[in-house]
């Protein structure tokens, strides 16, 4: 797809214009295909500002870094409709984070009461349940965006693994005394793949301030 980059000498009201004029030829899409996630980038980056504190400031730079990404396994694992997925970041907020779309509306990428990046469904997310079918295993305290968590620490559920490789696949937590009957529901997918697509330029403006005041507190 072609995409548009800004100038980031274009203000805020030259910006705003030529939006409402690319919108009105039905070009927004095509010349600038992530700014509805650029400005969920900027909002945070504005309310980190505010906030002052480095946790805020260094969460919301990971973020507004990881406004699109794609996953998968990077070896035959996963069952198709859950790999090379493309994730987009949204306006919604669950457990205090982000959560981010898969495109085609199905899935969604929530924190859930355990402080873990979980992939379910709409009603899954908006509970901010802790039952899905995909998650990453360390807990999202030191992690603020997904791509920043460790790829060897997703595990899927068998709807979401591919049934030649789930019988036999290593399961989270398991011990050399682990009984088969025993064993957890997740199977620990070999690694994920995570590839940003879009993120927010350290040149641009809410971004700039932020590493600004970033910078000033160390």
């Amino acid at each position: 797809m072609e995409k548009y980059k800004l100038n980031v000498n274009v203000n805020e009201g030259q910006r705003e214009e030529l939006v409402a004029e690319l919108a009105y030829f039905g070009l927004l899409d095509r010349m600038l295909p992530y700014q509805a996630q650029e400005c969920v980038g900027q909002s945070l980056l504005r309310g980190a500002c505010v906030d002052g504190t480095r946790r805020a400031l260094e969460t919301a730079v990971a973020q507004a870094r990881a406004l699109v990404f794609e996953m998968g396994s990077t070896t035959p694992f996963l069952a198709d409709k859950y790999q090379d997925l493309r994730w987009v970041i949204t306006d919604r907020v669950v457990h205090g984070s982000p959560v981010w779309a898969a495109v085609g509306g199905r899935f969604f990428m929530f924190r859930n009461s355990q402080q873990r990046m979980m992939v379910g469904v709409e009603s899954r997310c908006v509970e901010g349940s802790d039952s899905g079918y995909m998650f990453n295993a360390k807990t999202t305290v030191d992690a603020a965006a997904p791509t920043a968590l460790p790829s060897d620490k997703w595990v899927s559920v068998s709807s979401a693994t591919l049934a030649s490789h789930y019988a036999s696949a290593r399961r989270n937590g398991d011990t050399p005394t682990t009984l088969p009957e025993n064993r957890s529901p997740w199977a620990c997918v070999p690694e994920m793949r995570i590839t940003t697509v879009h993120g927010l330029d350290d040149s641009e403006p809410a971004m700039a301030a932020a590493l600004r005041q970033l910078a000033a507190l160390s």
